[in-house]
């Protein structure tokens, strides 16, 4: 079976780090491509105009975007105009901070089979449950959510799910707290447990330390208020219709 194209965003400086995650999907049988990911920092004030939107993120978010989180929104958002433009058919997008299972290749393998997916999320940090299931094999198991597991270390992304998430610039939530308002571009999100993905805690991510910033304090009640009023109510929806998947 031919593999997905793998990409792996690693910031310029830190090549050591796309290093190891590269070595150790060589080691479960993988090949992964390199993809630079963007700092935030070093964003001129016309560019952060060109893809972060302050208005609408007073209006529908909590609080204000880092640089850090400006750059990472950024970082995916290419690899998504290079799964459209190259036309892939889907694409696994990893961060450089991981732990990696010898199961992840096996899963792989049984992506082709599925059908009707915008992303499949292969991490999780919080043990988010499943709503409905089916299982997919002896060892793995797909499911959908009501509540969509945050970050974005490893999931897989559809041609179809990364036009839907292009339509998001300019954004004004962190990339994966849009996953998490799923509705909104009627993404279809599910997962494949047990995850082959998860934090390496041993190191946080670099791409993280570079951009980091400040929140500002303006994140008001009536603005916590209308964001979790909205979470609450995106999460009565199911993340994906379970039976049209397989």
């Amino acid at each position: 079976m031919k593999q997905p194209s793998i990409f792996i965003i690693n910031m310029d400086g830190c090549e050591d780090r796309w290093q190891a995650t590269y070595t150790r999907l060589k080691e479960v049988g993988l090949d992964a491509t390199r993809f630079p990911a963007t700092n935030g920092k070093q964003l001129s004030e016309s560019e952060v105009t060109e893809w972060y939107d302050p208005a609408a993120n007073l209006k529908r978010y909590h609080r204000h975007l880092t640089p850090g989180e400006i750059g990472c929104y950024i970082s995916h958002y290419r690899v998504y105009e290079k799964v459209v433009n190259e036309q892939l058919p889907y694409a696994l997008v990893l961060e450089d901070d991981l732990h990696i299972e010898d199961s992840l290749a096996p899963l792989l393998a049984l992506i082709p089979a599925l059908k009707n997916w915008d992303m499949i999320k292969l991490s999780d940090n919080r043990a988010n449950p499943f709503i409905d299931t089916l299982k997919l094999s002896d060892h793995f198991t797909l499911g959908n959510y009501k509540k969509v597991p945050n970050g974005a270390q490893g999931y897989l992304i559809s041609q179809e799910g990364a036009k839907k998430l292009m339509r998001r610039k300019p954004f004004f939530r962190p990339v994966d707290v849009d996953f998490q308002f799923h509705g909104e571009l009627e993404l279809r999100i599910v997962g494949i447990k047990p995850y082959p993905i998860s934090e390496d805690t041993s190191f946080g991510s670099e791409i993280a330390h570079v951009n980091q910033g400040r929140h500002s304090n303006r994140s008001t009640f009536v603005r916590n208020a209308k964001h979790r009023i909205k979470l609450f109510l995106q999460r009565q929806s199911r993340s994906a219709r379970i039976k049209d998947i397989l």
